[in-house]
Protein backbone atom coordinates (compact mmCIF):
# COMPACT_ATOMS: atom_id res chain seq x y z
CA UNK A 1 0.00 0.00 0.00
CA UNK A 2 1.65 3.50 -0.93
CA UNK A 3 1.00 5.93 1.74
CA UNK A 4 0.82 9.71 0.07
CA UNK A 5 3.85 12.11 1.50
CA UNK A 6 2.17 15.08 3.22
CA UNK A 7 3.19 17.95 1.05
CA UNK A 8 2.89 20.59 3.80
CA UNK A 9 6.09 21.17 5.21
CA UNK A 10 5.46 21.21 8.89
CA UNK A 11 7.84 24.08 11.34
CA UNK A 12 9.36 23.46 14.49
CA UNK A 13 10.53 25.88 16.45
CA UNK A 14 13.53 25.30 18.76
CA UNK A 15 16.84 26.36 20.54
CA UNK A 16 19.96 25.80 18.51
CA UNK A 17 21.20 22.42 20.09
CA UNK A 18 23.71 20.25 18.40
CA UNK A 19 21.06 16.86 18.51
CA UNK A 20 18.42 18.72 16.62
CA UNK A 21 20.39 19.61 13.31
CA UNK A 22 19.24 16.97 11.35
CA UNK A 23 15.49 16.79 12.13
CA UNK A 24 14.62 18.70 8.94
CA UNK A 25 13.21 16.57 6.27
CA UNK A 26 10.74 13.60 5.83
CA UNK A 27 10.26 11.56 8.34
CA UNK A 28 7.43 8.74 8.03
CA UNK A 29 4.70 10.99 5.21
CA UNK A 30 5.54 14.23 6.85
CA UNK A 31 8.49 16.90 5.82
CA UNK A 32 9.35 18.64 8.80
CA UNK A 33 11.68 22.05 8.97
CA UNK A 34 13.84 23.36 12.15
CA UNK A 35 14.05 26.35 12.68
CA UNK A 36 16.27 27.28 15.22
CA UNK A 37 15.21 30.26 17.58
CA UNK A 38 15.80 32.48 20.32
CA UNK A 39 13.80 30.72 23.02
CA UNK A 40 12.22 33.59 24.64
CA UNK A 41 10.77 34.74 21.52
CA UNK A 42 9.24 31.55 21.07
CA UNK A 43 7.60 31.61 25.09
CA UNK A 44 6.26 34.89 23.85
CA UNK A 45 4.52 34.11 20.91
CA UNK A 46 2.60 30.72 22.65
CA UNK A 47 1.89 32.52 26.15
CA UNK A 48 0.44 35.36 23.73
CA UNK A 49 -1.58 32.30 22.32
CA UNK A 50 -0.61 33.09 18.92
CA UNK A 51 -0.66 30.52 16.15
CA UNK A 52 2.98 28.04 15.42
CA UNK A 53 2.82 24.13 14.61
CA UNK A 54 5.53 22.42 16.74
CA UNK A 55 7.71 23.73 19.34
CA UNK A 56 9.89 23.20 22.21
CA UNK A 57 8.47 25.17 25.56
CA UNK A 58 8.89 25.03 29.09
CA UNK A 59 7.51 21.56 30.81
CA UNK A 60 6.21 23.65 33.68
CA UNK A 61 4.73 26.33 32.09
CA UNK A 62 2.73 23.55 29.85
CA UNK A 63 1.61 21.83 33.06
CA UNK A 64 0.94 25.12 34.41
CA UNK A 65 -1.15 26.46 31.33
CA UNK A 66 -3.48 23.17 31.35
CA UNK A 67 -4.50 24.07 35.29
CA UNK A 68 -5.60 27.24 34.45
CA UNK A 69 -7.44 25.31 31.58
CA UNK A 70 -5.85 28.15 28.55
CA UNK A 71 -3.71 25.69 26.97
CA UNK A 72 -4.10 25.23 23.00
CA UNK A 73 -1.50 22.44 22.75
CA UNK A 74 -0.60 18.75 23.65
CA UNK A 75 2.21 17.48 24.31
CA UNK A 76 4.61 14.78 23.32
CA UNK A 77 7.77 13.47 25.61
CA UNK A 78 10.92 14.50 23.60
CA UNK A 79 12.41 16.33 26.55
CA UNK A 80 14.44 18.88 24.26
CA UNK A 81 16.00 20.64 27.28
CA UNK A 82 17.78 19.23 30.65
CA UNK A 83 19.72 20.94 33.30
CA UNK A 84 21.00 20.91 36.53
CA UNK A 85 20.26 23.47 38.90
CA UNK A 86 22.82 23.66 41.86
CA UNK A 87 24.72 25.92 39.73
CA UNK A 88 22.44 28.69 38.74
CA UNK A 89 23.44 30.87 41.72
CA UNK A 90 25.23 33.54 41.69
CA UNK A 91 26.85 36.13 44.15
CA UNK A 92 29.19 38.95 44.05
CA UNK A 93 32.86 38.04 44.19
CA UNK A 94 33.27 39.46 47.84
CA UNK A 95 30.07 37.21 48.98
CA UNK A 96 30.77 35.37 51.90
CA UNK A 97 27.72 33.29 51.11
CA UNK A 98 28.88 29.62 50.18
CA UNK A 99 25.77 27.15 50.74
CA UNK A 100 22.56 27.65 49.44
CA UNK A 101 21.51 26.63 53.52
CA UNK A 102 22.53 30.26 54.50
CA UNK A 103 19.23 31.78 52.11
CA UNK A 104 16.46 31.90 54.80
CA UNK A 105 15.66 35.46 54.85
CA UNK A 106 18.17 36.40 51.80
CA UNK A 107 16.93 38.77 49.18
CA UNK A 108 17.27 37.02 45.78
CA UNK A 109 17.02 38.06 42.23
CA UNK A 110 15.10 35.95 39.42
CA UNK A 111 13.77 37.33 36.00
CA UNK A 112 10.95 35.39 35.62
CA UNK A 113 9.62 33.57 39.02
CA UNK A 114 7.42 30.71 37.26
CA UNK A 115 10.40 29.40 34.50
CA UNK A 116 11.10 25.84 34.83
CA UNK A 117 15.10 26.32 36.26
CA UNK A 118 13.41 28.14 39.11
CA UNK A 119 10.77 25.85 40.11
CA UNK A 120 13.53 23.34 40.37
CA UNK A 121 15.68 24.98 42.04
CA UNK A 122 13.23 26.02 44.64
CA UNK A 123 12.21 22.03 45.04
CA UNK A 124 15.99 21.87 45.20
CA UNK A 125 16.60 24.36 48.09
CA UNK A 126 13.90 22.53 50.51
CA UNK A 127 15.27 18.88 49.77
CA UNK A 128 18.81 19.37 49.86
CA UNK A 129 19.12 22.43 52.16
CA UNK A 130 16.39 22.86 53.86
CA UNK A 131 15.44 25.98 52.83
CA UNK A 132 11.44 26.66 51.50
CA UNK A 133 10.55 29.04 49.36
CA UNK A 134 8.58 31.11 51.62
CA UNK A 135 11.52 31.65 53.69
CA UNK A 136 13.39 33.75 51.18
CA UNK A 137 12.41 37.33 49.87
CA UNK A 138 11.66 37.32 46.09
CA UNK A 139 12.46 39.98 43.54
CA UNK A 140 11.45 39.25 40.09
CA UNK A 141 11.36 41.56 36.88
CA UNK A 142 7.42 43.40 36.60
CA UNK A 143 6.83 41.41 33.23
CA UNK A 144 5.94 38.02 34.13
CA UNK A 145 4.74 35.23 32.73
CA UNK A 146 2.43 33.87 35.35
CA UNK A 147 1.35 35.70 38.62
CA UNK A 148 3.43 34.34 41.57
CA UNK A 149 0.64 32.51 44.42
CA UNK A 150 -0.44 35.37 46.75
CA UNK A 151 1.99 33.34 49.53
CA UNK A 152 4.93 34.29 47.70
CA UNK A 153 7.00 37.28 49.01
CA UNK A 154 7.83 38.53 46.02
CA UNK A 155 8.84 42.13 44.99
CA UNK A 156 8.37 43.14 41.15
CA UNK A 157 10.85 45.23 39.94
CA UNK A 158 12.15 47.90 37.16
CA UNK A 159 15.41 47.26 37.29
CA UNK A 160 17.68 44.38 36.53
CA UNK A 161 17.97 41.57 39.35
CA UNK A 162 21.55 40.79 38.10
CA UNK A 163 22.58 44.57 38.08
CA UNK A 164 21.05 44.95 41.87
CA UNK A 165 23.08 41.97 42.95
CA UNK A 166 26.03 43.87 41.95
CA UNK A 167 25.06 46.98 43.45
CA UNK A 168 24.43 45.37 47.08
CA UNK A 169 20.69 45.75 47.29
CA UNK A 170 20.58 41.83 46.94
CA UNK A 171 22.09 38.62 47.99
CA UNK A 172 21.87 36.20 45.13
CA UNK A 173 21.14 36.42 41.85
CA UNK A 174 19.53 33.00 40.09
CA UNK A 175 19.99 32.69 36.33
CA UNK A 176 21.46 29.76 34.17
CA UNK A 177 23.79 32.32 32.27
CA UNK A 178 24.19 35.47 34.00
CA UNK A 179 25.19 38.39 31.72
CA UNK A 180 28.50 39.15 33.68
CA UNK A 181 29.91 35.82 32.03
CA UNK A 182 30.33 37.87 29.02
CA UNK A 183 32.67 40.31 30.97
CA UNK A 184 36.49 38.79 31.32
CA UNK A 185 37.23 36.27 33.82
CA UNK A 186 39.21 38.85 35.54
CA UNK A 187 36.65 41.68 35.21
CA UNK A 188 33.51 39.65 36.21
CA UNK A 189 32.16 40.92 39.08
CA UNK A 190 30.42 37.54 40.63
CA UNK A 191 31.04 34.38 41.14
CA UNK A 192 28.92 30.62 41.68
CA UNK A 193 27.83 30.30 44.76
CA UNK A 194 28.94 26.89 44.92
CA UNK A 195 32.84 26.39 44.07
CA UNK A 196 32.84 22.69 43.35
CA UNK A 197 29.14 22.41 41.79
CA UNK A 198 30.41 19.51 39.27
CA UNK A 199 31.00 17.38 41.69
CA UNK A 200 27.88 18.33 44.00
CA UNK A 201 25.72 18.01 40.71
CA UNK A 202 26.97 14.32 39.92
CA UNK A 203 26.47 13.23 43.09
CA UNK A 204 22.98 14.66 42.83
CA UNK A 205 22.34 12.41 39.45
CA UNK A 206 23.65 9.62 41.79
CA UNK A 207 21.56 10.14 44.48
CA UNK A 208 18.50 10.92 42.98
CA UNK A 209 18.37 9.62 38.87
CA UNK A 210 17.08 13.04 38.24
CA UNK A 211 18.95 14.79 35.73
CA UNK A 212 15.97 17.80 35.58
CA UNK A 213 13.91 18.17 32.22
CA UNK A 214 13.27 21.98 31.48
CA UNK A 215 11.32 21.75 28.02
CA UNK A 216 9.32 19.51 26.20
CA UNK A 217 7.81 19.46 22.53
CA UNK A 218 4.30 20.55 22.08
CA UNK A 219 1.78 20.51 18.53
CA UNK A 220 -0.63 23.42 18.45
CA UNK A 221 -4.07 21.47 18.69
CA UNK A 222 -4.79 22.90 15.10
CA UNK A 223 -1.64 21.04 13.45
CA UNK A 224 -2.93 17.50 15.81
CA UNK A 225 -6.39 18.14 14.49
CA UNK A 226 -5.21 18.15 10.58
CA UNK A 227 -2.27 15.68 11.49
CA UNK A 228 -3.44 13.13 13.85
CA UNK A 229 -0.47 10.85 13.23
CA UNK A 230 2.27 13.39 13.70
CA UNK A 231 3.32 12.83 16.83
CA UNK A 232 5.20 9.40 16.15
CA UNK A 233 6.88 11.33 13.05
CA UNK A 234 8.54 13.83 15.32
CA UNK A 235 9.32 11.70 17.69
CA UNK A 236 11.35 9.39 15.47
CA UNK A 237 12.57 12.49 13.48
CA UNK A 238 13.89 14.41 16.81
CA UNK A 239 14.99 10.16 17.90
CA UNK A 240 17.02 9.83 14.62
CA UNK A 241 18.69 13.34 14.70
CA UNK A 242 19.90 12.99 18.38
CA UNK A 243 21.28 9.23 17.22
CA UNK A 244 23.39 11.24 14.65
CA UNK A 245 24.88 13.43 16.99
CA UNK A 246 25.60 10.73 19.55
CA UNK A 247 27.89 8.96 16.58
CA UNK A 248 29.44 12.14 15.69
CA UNK A 249 30.39 12.97 18.94
CA UNK A 250 29.29 16.47 18.76
CA UNK A 251 30.45 18.47 21.67
CA UNK A 252 33.99 16.37 21.67
CA UNK A 253 35.51 16.72 18.96
CA UNK A 254 36.35 20.83 18.62
CA UNK A 255 37.99 21.11 22.33
CA UNK A 256 40.72 19.89 23.50
CA UNK A 257 40.61 17.18 26.34
CA UNK A 258 37.01 16.90 25.76
CA UNK A 259 37.03 13.25 24.70
CA UNK A 260 37.69 12.20 27.81
CA UNK A 261 34.92 14.05 29.16
CA UNK A 262 32.60 12.33 26.95
CA UNK A 263 33.58 9.12 27.60
CA UNK A 264 33.33 9.43 31.82
CA UNK A 265 29.74 11.91 30.51
CA UNK A 266 28.38 9.00 28.95
CA UNK A 267 28.97 6.54 31.13
CA UNK A 268 27.20 8.65 33.76
CA UNK A 269 24.00 8.74 31.56
CA UNK A 270 24.18 5.08 30.31
CA UNK A 271 25.21 6.65 26.74
CA UNK A 272 22.01 9.04 26.45
CA UNK A 273 22.21 11.67 28.59
CA UNK A 274 18.40 12.76 26.90
CA UNK A 275 16.50 9.73 27.06
CA UNK A 276 13.28 10.61 25.61
CA UNK A 277 9.86 8.58 25.77
CA UNK A 278 8.27 7.72 29.40
CA UNK A 279 10.27 5.48 30.65
CA UNK A 280 10.94 4.86 34.18
CA UNK A 281 13.73 7.39 34.48
CA UNK A 282 11.54 10.37 32.80
CA UNK A 283 8.73 9.45 34.61
CA UNK A 284 10.93 9.97 38.38
CA UNK A 285 11.68 13.61 36.52
CA UNK A 286 8.40 14.65 35.43
CA UNK A 287 6.83 13.30 38.64
CA UNK A 288 9.35 15.05 40.48
CA UNK A 289 8.63 18.67 38.47
CA UNK A 290 5.09 18.33 39.07
CA UNK A 291 5.10 17.75 42.49
CA UNK A 292 7.55 21.01 43.05
CA UNK A 293 4.42 22.97 41.03
CA UNK A 294 1.73 21.65 43.50
CA UNK A 295 4.00 22.24 46.48
CA UNK A 296 4.70 25.89 45.50
CA UNK A 297 1.50 26.61 44.53
CA UNK A 298 1.88 27.22 40.88
CA UNK A 299 -1.08 24.61 40.01
CA UNK A 300 -4.19 23.62 41.53
CA UNK A 301 -4.85 20.10 40.65
CA UNK A 302 -1.59 17.29 40.15
CA UNK A 303 -2.25 15.71 37.12
CA UNK A 304 -1.21 12.23 36.09
CA UNK A 305 2.00 12.02 33.84
CA UNK A 306 -0.23 10.33 31.41
CA UNK A 307 -2.51 13.44 31.00
CA UNK A 308 0.11 16.08 29.91
CA UNK A 309 0.74 13.96 26.94
CA UNK A 310 -1.20 12.32 24.33
CA UNK A 311 -2.33 8.89 24.38
CA UNK A 312 -0.46 7.36 21.83
CA UNK A 313 3.22 8.48 23.01
CA UNK A 314 2.94 6.76 26.35
CA UNK A 315 4.76 3.57 25.12
CA UNK A 316 6.93 5.02 22.53
CA UNK A 317 10.77 4.04 23.26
Amino acid sequence: MLIKMNNKTINILGGDYEFTLDISGKCEDYKFKYHPSHLQEIYKKILNHQIFEVSEFSLSNYAMMRDRSICDMVAIPIFINRGFRHGIMWVRSDSKISNPSELKNAKVGIKDYSQTAAVWLRGILFDEYKVHWSEIKWFANKLQRFEAPASVDISLIDEDPEELLISGELDVYVAPRPQDLKRPINNRKLKPMLNNVIEIEKNYFNRSGIYPINHCVVIHKQTYSKHPNIGHALFNAYTKSKQRALERKLGSTFLPWAESNWRETMQLFNNDPYPYGLNQSNRKNVGKLINYLSEQELIDQKPNIEDLFINESLHWE
